[in-house]
């Protein structure tokens, strides 16, 4: 790794046949060749431009369409009112990854430059389009590749894609199996290439496959990686919210974090408060304008089962709950002071829920419910309820943060980065000093 030194360069030219002496010299050959070259190359150009000027003057729309991709850059008008709005009316409960199909179809028919595939598991990811046909020597017009089981690989064809320009590339697999693809991922976020990666089967809750397959660590993984967007939508609205933001951050790589199991559509969520990174989505038993007893921060699935925890503990306790929906963390991060502020007021209790690792949650909660192992292989459902994520056992775990911080004075600083009292299945002792 060291620089050879001036005697042993001179030895090297030596044994070259070079003279020892010189620096930098560029024999006359050499020179005149690589003339040439930048001739042929400054020619090669020229008509370049008179091509594509004649092409322009035919096809005006195309030939800025054309420039407008090289330069990744977005559509023109509003290209979000062609993505679905979903109502909470609707009592379905529909899984992010399906929500996910129909709001990245949208995107893809809007814009031509997207293009993209999964690692072989396209029945699980279901990112194929609707709009396009296979990418294939037969047919080099489609937009759908299928990449195979290779996802650094995968990865790596996309950073290459978004360098050549010109195309707004996808990839897609398990979230556990990123990965393999880590190495590509994080040449994304350095090399500030907007990727998206469509990651599915997001937590603990896709059960039988079991630990093998449960991500419990990745999200914390990502999260640590600079420049990059790690979203985990709770329903519909916000999944295509986080689509906006992947397509708006064009130098920024997003995961999209996304479910097996189904969720509902909730009253209050928002594709476009996606863009706050977090935002409160429920509170119960709390005037408006008040400061709530326990703030309760969940993503993702564990969103409406956090709604409906704090609706259960306000029931047994009468004590006030607000329910944060954080989709994006780096996004929240970047809002102004004030904003973050008046979701996470001082001297309030913070209880986060997440069915991934706890790691990373210290910023905001005093209080983490998460994985501190990794999984089971049993149906989603009863992985939920083996680890506690459950409207009963979060109820109490709300009441146990709520009593352990009942008589602190000022002991609940905002977003708690330095205080890191309670993790996922402890509790500090109330007489701990704490």
């Amino acid at each position: 790794g060291a620089p050879l030194g001036a005697a042993d360069l001179q030895n090297v030219k030596k044994l070259f046949g070079m003279n020892p002496d010189e620096s930098f010299a560029v024999p006359d050959d050499v020179r005149q060749a690589y003339q040439q070259v930048a001739a042929q190359g400054a020619a090669q150009e020229v008509a370049w431009n008179k091509a594509f000027a004649a092409y322009a003057a035919k096809h005006p729309e195309s030939a800025a369409d054309f420039t407008r991709r090289l330069d990744h850059t977005l559509l023109a008008g509003d290209w979000k009112a062609k993505l679905p709005v979903y109502d909470p009316a609707d009592t379905k409960a529909v899984a992010t990854r399906q929500r996910s199909e129909q709001v990245l179809n949208a995107v893809a028919s809007a814009f031509p430059e997207v293009m993209g595939g999964s690692a072989d598991l396209t029945p699980s990811n279901l990112t194929s389009l609707k709009c396009s046909s296979d990418f294939q020597a037969a047919t080099p017009g489609g937009r759908y590749i299928r990449f195979g089981v290779r996802e650094h690989a995968m990865a790596a064809i996309c950073n290459g894609m978004f360098a050549h320009g010109g195309l707004r590339p996808y990839c897609a697999t398990f979230l556990n199996f990123i990965g393999y693809a880590l190495g590509s991922f994080r040449l994304s976020c350095l090399s500030q290439f907007g990727v998206m990666y469509v990651m599915t089967h997001d937590s603990i809750g896709l059960g039988e496959d079991g630990p093998t397959h449960q991500p419990v660590e990745m999200l914390s993984t990502l999260r640590s990686h600079p420049n990059c967007l790690v979203m985990r939508p709770a329903d519909g609205n916000e999944t295509v919210g986080a689509y906006i933001q992947a397509m708006e951050h064009t130098h920024t790589p997003t995961v999209l974090a996304l479910s097996r199991q189904g969720v509902p559509t909730l009253a209050r969520s928002s594709a476009e408060k996606v863009a706050f990174g977090g935002y409160i989505v429920s509170e119960v038993g709390c005037a408006e304008g008040a400061t709530p007893d326990l703030i309760m921060v969940a993503t993702g699935t564990e969103v409406s089962l956090t709604i409906d925890a704090a609706a259960e503990f306000h029931k047994n306790s009468s004590k006030s709950v607000r329910v944060i929906s954080m989709p994006c963390c780096e996004l929240f991060d970047k809002q102004p002071l004030s904003y973050r502020l008046s979701l996470f007021p001082d001297n309030v209790p913070v209880m986060s829920v997440e069915a991934l690792s706890v790691y990373g949650w210290s910023k905001y909660a005093h209080y983490t419910v998460g994985m501190t192992s990794f999984g089971m292989s049993a149906p989603g459902g009863k992985v939920y309820d083996a680890f506690g994520f459950t409207v009963p056992k979060l109820a109490v775990r709300a009441t146990e943060a709520v009593e352990h911080y009942r008589n602190m004075k000022a002991g609940c600083a905002t977003m708690p980065s330095l205080m890191r009292l309670l993790q996922s299945h402890s509790v500090v002792p109330a007489n701990s000093g704490h």
